[in-house]
């Protein structure tokens, strides 16, 4: 390629951007090799070259479609200067109208005299040019799917015209009783890049006329050239299929239809439309035969189209077809197609409204009648847009008729990179996603499938096991018949039966329950708690285990099996007199608490210890949810250690008021805390407990050490106490597990003595019920690993009520600052302030001291704006004592901006939110020493000290994020203003996603002055009256539903209806409209919302709609972001897990989820109605691009 020094030179410089764009390659080696053959074919390679030094984004454009297409790859090289075109993207991405085709295709060919062959492959070229640029649009995301397939169709239409006009005046044959009718795809306006072409002949009377006239038009679109052909067309679809007439007049095909035509024959008929010749002819057929195509009986229709269904399967799987097929397979394109036009055939005599040749369009008309629910709408939406995508990244690739995923995994790989997936088995998961949904709303409508189920049965082995060695004492609390009972009911336990109960009645309206089971650490809490959960009140009783015996050594030398392994020899027995209602003591009440109480027993059994603890907490709390005798007040604990009475085990003495579920929290302490009761005696006499307890550590031994001891009297009080106000917390089962860990993290402080007192108030545990049970994200993310930050916040629990104002954060953190003794000590103070002001504001939100929606939003960015002011001039101060002043070719100083953008520039931060932002410097210059270095390379290493300064606890938590800048990673860190102007202008390299990026572009630090002139200058490019780019929105939307919203799911922020959908249609309108109207200029999309109903755009309804939907939306992301383990994954649980349960009472539904459910699908119906919005928009777009 280096064939000249001059080409050497140029590489030289074009390095670096090829480098960057090859590296996000899928195929690097093979985009290198294209590059070079693109290079080789053009007539001035040095030019070529220096164009692409120039013009990084067109080295970008190069790469992808290299990637993306070895067949548009193919038409760029035999045509390099097509690239120049394909940088004017803005131009590029103008919708053509089918008229405006057919004007073009035959401006071309009538350019100057030619053979009618000669004439046929300037429309080839013709039909090139525009598959480059309808396939480059698709691939840089400036059209979504259906208006690229709807661009594919009309310029078939318009080709398919632009033959027949030219062969018509060729052979003189008028054509005002001809007309070429499309079907399937093309007939739909969904053709494919490689899509045969379905087309019938009609005439009004002499149709024998036009036979040659028809059979040179299948002729020109089919034959083959050095420029390729234009379509491949099938004829099959006219009366009596193959051995059916060429041309058919209308009224053979409407007697045709009448009497011989099929039902697939009505069911193609949805989808066909007149695209060439006599429209007026057309018309009038399809008038004739519309009501004949809605006159079968529905029942019929539906067996009909699972037949075909079938049989397509059936052939499928014959041929080895049946995973991967995205066109025909099981819940693919078909099964949408199919369902779509099954519902329209049942129906539409009656609604003739749903009737639609578009499959998507043919589903919005659907599921506004009603006829499909919205969640179905949604997933088959959804699943068609996915499954079409993938067939044409398959179809692009050679321009062949492909439908099938790859089964090979290096394959598999390069077309999920195409996609935009990080690898291939992450586009199965999707395909997978995706097809399961299609498919079961498929098996709704269409298909009757059995479903089978047998009984599974259990069987177990019945083994018989010794009561074993128990204390001495326990011969004298129990008499031999009651031994023996114990005995009897130990020989009943057996792998599956872990525990035995008995009951009988005693005096005073009291009931003894005897228990018997498999000893482990932590079972007398659950038995406590679930006696507590069933209404009964233990007022004394014994609890008695056995020695745990070592197994004896096995003679056969060598280990057993895991199934051989024997169950732990140690036994309890416990015999407790309770107190209950009478309803409580229905003997199918012990039924239901031993089954209860087996399935927790088996959890602890199995390890899952946690999951028992917290499934046992969570019914405690909706138990005393339900006594509002239940009280908050915490009465001391008087705890006595005895090592001297007992040689093996330590004694606990423990005194205190009664309260309801004592004994549950007191063993749950014990148990959380690894003690391990080997025997318990309980008592309760009046108001006052008094239970003694011989325990031992986790490893047997006696608790003898004074830390020990402490620490265990401080974690039984807490945690005892901290039990007694779960019902406090939103989740009490995570609550408690956070709440041990939590304490784990105190007692490793050197100061937990003095700083423990503070937790045994009320205030401050029950503010630790509800901060600790709100989610596990926000404990493992966030709170675990603030732990010295949370200790202080949540001491002072009553200062959380008041909100720190700018000022006063900005006086701290200057306070801070000025102690610093070091550079690392002012990053480690910066950071330490960060963290301690997101964790105070965060907390005052859960704790429900921020109530007006968006003060929490407001709060949050005042934290993020004080902190990114605080990094830059420590940042600013360290560069300068280095290298000077940063000065303009003026002497002039050389002012900065940073500018946030994204959530932080509307002022609408959240929980886990990033920041995005840009820093803007004023122009070219240099430093002023002593070491002098330009004004580029000054802030760029103030940038990338900057990025530095700021450190994350966890991903996405105050992350700082520069993507947004030119070019994105590709490009400088820091831009001048001259470079942000010229990117982002109209006719600058900025994509439409960037460009609309800038909406939400606010100065937050820095040269305050600048900033403001920053802003000026963005209104100037957004706000100058060109019309918001709707179809590269469409486009982008349908990118981040594809990647990022899992098949057959609902994602409140990227779905259909979702948050970003509300955002986006506020920022078109504010684009629009923004020019005329300066009070639209806002970052904030709230107020956005506001100023377009001060200025009538929207109206009143409109507005309250819009408005409450934003608002919910933001609610429910919020609330799943508390929910969540990951803080990116805003998918909504389905409406029958737990995880939906905590979502509805923290949006404060309580237990109602079937209203949260129904609030949740309506919202988001309302969202996706207010596209129609943009409707205006779109069409304004076209008129300019015209």
């Amino acid at each position: 390629m280096c064939t000249s020094e001059g080409i050497r030179k140029e590489l030289t410089l074009i390095l670096p951007t090829l480098l960057q764009a090859l590296t996000d390659a899928a195929t690097p080696d093979g985009s290198l090799i294209n590059f070079e053959r693109f290079i080789n074919s053009v007539s001035e390679p040095e030019v070529m070259l220096n164009f692409l030094t120039h013009n990084p984004r067109a080295v970008e454009i190069l790469v992808r479609l290299f990637v993306g297409s070895q067949f548009l790859t193919e038409i760029l090289l035999k045509n390099p200067d097509y690239l120049e075109r394909l940088t004017r993207y803005n131009r590029i991405a103008e919708f053509k109208s089918q008229q405006q085709f057919y004007s073009e295709a035959m401006a071309a060919a009538r350019q100057e005299e030619r053979s009618t062959a000669d004439i046929f492959d300037i429309l080839r070229r013709f039909q090139r040019w525009e598959l480059l640029r309808i396939g480059a649009c698709d691939t840089f995301g400036l059209m979504d799917l259906k208006n690229i397939t709807v661009q594919l169709s009309l310029l078939a239409d318009g080709l398919v015209q632009t033959c027949l006009t030219i062969l018509s005046e060729e052979m003189n044959l008028p054509l005002d009783d001809f007309a070429v009718l499309a079907f399937g795809k093309l007939g739909g306006e969904e053709l494919n890049y490689s899509s045969d072409i379905d087309l019938v002949f009609i005439a009004g009377d002499n149709s024998t006329q036009y036979w040659q006239l028809g059979q040179r038009l299948i002729k020109s679109l089919m034959e083959s050239t050095s420029e390729g052909f234009l379509y491949r067309v099938d004829m099959r679809l006219r009366p009596w299929g193959r051995s059916g007439a060429l041309v058919t007049t209308v009224d053979a095909y409407v007697d045709y239809f009448a009497r011989h035509g099929r039902l697939w024959e009505k069911q193609a008929m949805l989808k066909a439309r007149v695209i060439a010749g006599n429209q007026n002819l057309g018309i009038d057929f399809f008038r004739r035969i519309e009501p004949q195509i809605f006159n079968s009986e529905p029942e019929e229709v539906r067996k009909n189209v699972l037949e075909m269904k079938q049989r397509i399967e059936a052939e499928l799987k014959k041929k080895g077809k049946d995973w991967g097929e995205v066109k025909s397979g099981k819940g693919s394109i078909r099964d949408v197609e199919f369902t779509t036009q099954y519902l329209q055939m049942a129906n539409g005599a009656r609604h003739p409204s749903i009737r639609s040749i578009n499959t998507l369009d043919g589903l919005v008309r659907l599921v506004d009648h009603g006829l499909i629910q919205a969640d179905e709408y949604r997933h088959l939406t959804s699943g068609y847009v996915f499954f079409r995508k993938i067939e044409h990244a398959l179809q692009l690739m050679h321009y062949n008729q492909e439908h099938r995923m790859p089964t090979d995994e290096r394959e598999l790989a390069y077309l999920a990179r195409r996609l935009d997936f990080q690898e291939g088995q992450q586009l199965v998961q999707y395909y997978e996603q995706h097809r399961k949904a299609v498919r079961n709303i498929f098996k709704k409508y269409i298909y009757d499938s059995p479903s089978d189920s047998g009984p599974h049965a259990a069987q177990s082995e019945q083994e018989s096991n010794p009561i074993g060695m128990m204390a001495a004492s326990y011969t004298k609390v129990f008499n031999e018949a009651e031994i023996e009972k114990h005995s009897q009911m130990a020989r009943k336990l057996s792998e599956s039966n872990n525990v035995e109960l008995q009951t009988e009645k005693i005096p005073d309206n009291q009931l003894r329950l005897t228990m018997v089971g498999f000893d482990q650490t932590g079972d007398l809490s659950l038995i406590c708690g679930l006696l507590f959960v069933y209404g009964f009140d233990i007022q004394q009783g014994h609890l008695f285990t056995n020695q745990k015996v070592k197994p004896a050594a096995s003679s056969q030398g060598r280990a057993s099996k895991p199934s051989e392994k024997s169950k732990s020899t140690r036994k309890f027995v416990i015999v407790l007199d309770v107190k209950a209602s009478d309803e409580a003591v229905q003997p199918s009440v012990w039924t239901s608490y031993k089954n209860d109480l087996t399935e927790l027993l088996h959890k602890v059994e199995t390890g899952k210890t946690q999951e028992a603890v917290g499934e046992l907490a969570k019914r405690v709390a909706a138990a005393l949810h339900d006594l509002p005798q239940a009280s908050q007040m915490l009465y001391p604990v008087d705890i006595e250690l005895d090592n001297d009475t007992d040689p093996r085990y330590t004694i606990l003495r423990i005194q205190s008021e009664d309260t309801i579920g004592f004994l549950y929290e007191l063993t749950n302490a014990l148990s959380m805390s690894g003690i391990d009761i080997a025997r318990m005696v309980i008592d309760s006499e009046g108001t006052k407990v008094s239970d003694v307890l011989y325990v031992t550590d986790d490893k047997g031994e006696k608790i003898s050490a004074e830390a020990q001891q402490q620490g265990l009297r401080a974690a039984i009080v807490l945690i005892k106490h901290f039990t007694h106000l779960l019902p406090r917390s939103p989740n009490p089962e995570a609550a408690l597990l956070h709440f041990r860990e939590f304490l784990e993290h105190l007692f490793k402080q050197p100061n937990w003595v003095e700083e423990i007192s503070s937790l045994e108030r009320t205030s401050v545990l029950s503010a630790l019920a509800r901060l600790l049970g709100v989610s596990d994200f926000l404990w493992e993310d966030f709170l675990r690993l603030q732990h010295s930050n949370l200790f202080p916040v949540v001491a002072n629990v009553e200062e959380l009520k008041t909100r720190i104002t700018f000022a006063e954060l900005k006086a701290e953190l200057a306070r801070e600052l000025a102690e610093a003794s070091s550079p690392e000590d002012q990053q480690e103070r910066l950071n330490a302030f960060k963290d301690r002001a997101m964790l105070r504001t965060d907390m005052r939100h859960i704790l429900g001291h921020i109530s007006e929606f968006g003060q929490f939003s407001d709060e949050l960015t005042d934290v993020a704006e004080v902190v990114v002011q605080g990094a830059y001039e420590i940042c600013d101060l360290q560069l300068k004592e280095r290298y000077g002043v940063p000065q303009l070719e003026t002497e002039d100083p050389c002012r900065i901006s940073i500018c946030a953008l994204g959530k932080c520039g509307g002022r609408e931060l959240g929980f886990a939110s990033d920041i995005e932002l840009m820093f803007i410097y004023e122009g070219s210059g240099q430093t002023t020493g002593p070491e002098i270095i330009t004004n580029n390379e000054y802030y760029l290493k103030l940038v990338e000290k900057f990025s530095k300064m700021i450190k994350t606890r966890s991903e996405g938590i105050f992350q700082i994020d520069l993507r947004l800048r030119p070019y994105g990673q590709a490009g400088s860190l820091a831009v001048s203003a001259e470079a942000f102007q010229s990117y982002f202008s109209h006719e600058g390299a900025a994509w439409p996603y960037e460009r609309q990026a800038l909406v939400k572009l606010r100065p937050i630090a820095a040269d305050e002055e600048f900033g403001n002139q920053i802003v000026r200058m963005r209104d100037t490019i957004i706000y100058g009256g060109k019309p918001f780019d709707v179809a590269a929105m469409l486009a982008m939307r349908e990118k981040q539903i594809q990647q990022l919203v899992k098949g057959g799911t609902i994602n409140a922020k990227l779905g259909d209806g979702g948050l970003v959908d509300c955002e986006y249609l506020i920022q078109g309108m504010q684009i629009t409209y923004g020019h005329r109207n300066p009070g639209l200029r806002t970052t904030n999309t709230l107020e956005g919302i506001d100023a377009l109903k001060e200025l009538g755009l929207i109206s009143p309804d409109d507005y309250v709609k819009l408005r409450n939907a934003y608002i919910f939306l933001r609610r429910l992301i919020d609330a799943l972001r508390m929910v969540r383990g990951n803080a990116k994954d805003l998918t909504v649980p389905p409406q029958d897990q737990e995880e939906f349960e905590f979502l509805a009472r923290r949006l404060g539904y309580g237990s109602h989820t079937e209203k949260l459910q129904e609030e949740i699908s309506m919202t988001m119906d309302r969202v996706r109605d207010f596209s129609r919005l943009l409707a205006p928009i779109k069409a304004m777009t076209i008129r300019t691009n015209g």
